[in-house]
């Protein structure tokens, strides 16, 4: 319980920082296209490094929830019709955050993957989760993890990783 405790504690601090930091922007309607990519390739990374280790994407690791929501709060700028130039952007900003583990060649494709999550899919209770990630249980980890957004996130995500995989 103390383990789970400490990771929650340090989780917190991590989101805390991140958001005052200006690497979320607050808003998603106030941060760049291309910093909204960046910080998804970051969330991307560390979710595909997790899945790596453990065969598959575990939602009821708050470590995996926060770098879900983090991905549903950042995809928010690609709502909507967009200029090609603000899909470049994004797509740039994705392989920028993800150490290049995106690829130029793929990032596009990926971005378009997100885009579609984005437009068809309500994720705004996960990007909520942002907000207060130091105060979920682990019953409501589990709770969200069976929701519609999450499982749509999981197949979107298993894309992802997929093309990912094929850059290394």
């Amino acid at each position: 319980m103390k383990k789970i405790l400490s990771a929650i504690a340090a989780l917190t601090i991590v989101a805390v920082m991140t958001t005052s930091c200006g690497l979320l922007g607050g808003s998603s309607a106030n941060q760049s296209t291309a910093s909204a990519g960046t910080t998804t390739g970051s969330a991307l990374t560390q979710l595909l490094a997790q899945y790596l280790k453990d065969g598959s994407l575990d939602f009821t690791n708050l470590s995996n929830l926060i770098n879900l929501a983090t991905v549903a709060n950042s995809i928010q700028n690609l709502k909507g019709k967009l200029t090609n130039s603000k899909l470049a952007d994004f797509a740039s900003g994705l392989v920028t955050g993800s150490n290049n583990q995106i690829s130029d060649t793929n990032s596009s494709t990926i971005t378009t993957i997100l885009a579609n999550l984005a437009n068809n899919v309500d994720l705004s209770s996960l990007a909520s989760l942002l907000t207060r990630a130091g105060d979920v249980t682990e019953a409501e980890a589990a709770k969200v993890a069976q929701t519609d957004a999450v499982t749509a996130s999981t197949s979107a995500l298993n894309n992802i990783f997929k093309l990912m995989s094929a850059a290394q």
